[in-house]
């Protein structure tokens, strides 16, 4: 940018300095008594035309350069932001899982309390988390339990609807936002959850393992702070796995 206000700032320059060498001329020929005085004057602005045109040639050439430069810039600038949105999205997902981690699951709760205080619909919350999990992990090892995580979570997908969101909140925590759907349904849900993955047996080195988890729901309050009905929900979770796991309580 500086460089193309720079020949601009030339070519005004110079087209300013021809624009008075023409006046001068033009007073010479108006004071010229024959045309054997008009030899000198013709001869400079010819002179100054060549100079002018040759400066003419390298501005344009100069723009051009400056032109394809602009371009070459334009076109690395959406690249990154290409990249940055795909490092955005990146942040925003569980690289184990592919679902929403804890940034994109505070955004997305964020959304939908706004989402549902403006329709002043209900808007339920469940916290679910693996149980045995640890056991899981020391008998069988780090990646048989990432397996379990995995397992989990294609069976929560498939069985969401289209407008519910499900997150990985921490280890083996999982956050659902059920939108549209006061507390005693959104339990329901999670025990359909719960009944859908008893159907589907998970394998552990060959062998069928029962995956259960404990869950809590809570009904987002209207002005209710995000972390303020998650906490809630994790005391309700809590309390399932004091009344012996595989189950969900109410907040």
């Amino acid at each position: 940018l500086a460089g193309f206000v720079d020949r601009l700032a030339d070519m005004s320059r110079s087209a300013g300095s021809f624009h008075d060498t023409l006046e001068v001329c033009a007073d010479r020929i108006e004071t010229a008594v024959d045309i054997s005085q008009l030899s000198d004057v013709v001869e400079e602005m010819l002179r100054e035309t060549r100079i002018v045109q040759e400066d003419a040639r390298r501005s344009k050439d100069d723009l051009a350069s400056l032109q394809q430069q602009v371009e070459m810039a334009n076109s690395e600038i959406a690249k990154l932001q290409t990249e940055l949105h795909n490092t955005s999205e990146l942040v925003r997902h569980d690289p184990l899982t592919g679902i929403l981690n804890r940034k994109g699951l505070d955004e997305a709760l964020k959304r939908e309390i706004a989402r549902a205080q403006r329709r002043e619909s209900p808007l339920c919350i469940g916290l679910l988390d693996i149980d045995n999990f640890k056991r899981i992990n020391d008998t069988h090892g780090h990646h048989t339990g990432d397996a379990a995580l995995q397992h989990l979570t294609e069976v929560v997908k498939d069985n969401l609807r289209p407008q519910d969101s499900v997150g990985r909140y921490g280890g083996e925590e999982f956050l659902i936002l059920l939108p549209d759907t006061d507390v005693e349904h959104a339990v329901a849900a999670l025990k359909r959850l719960q009944r859908a993955l008893t159907n589907r047996y998970f394998l552990a080195e060959g062998q069928k393992m029962l995956i259960t988890f404990s869950a809590g729901v809570a009904r987002v309050a209207p002005d209710e702070a995000p972390e303020a009905a998650v906490d809630r929900a994790d005391k309700a979770m809590y309390r399932a796995k004091r009344a012996g796991k595989n189950r969900v309580m109410m907040a």
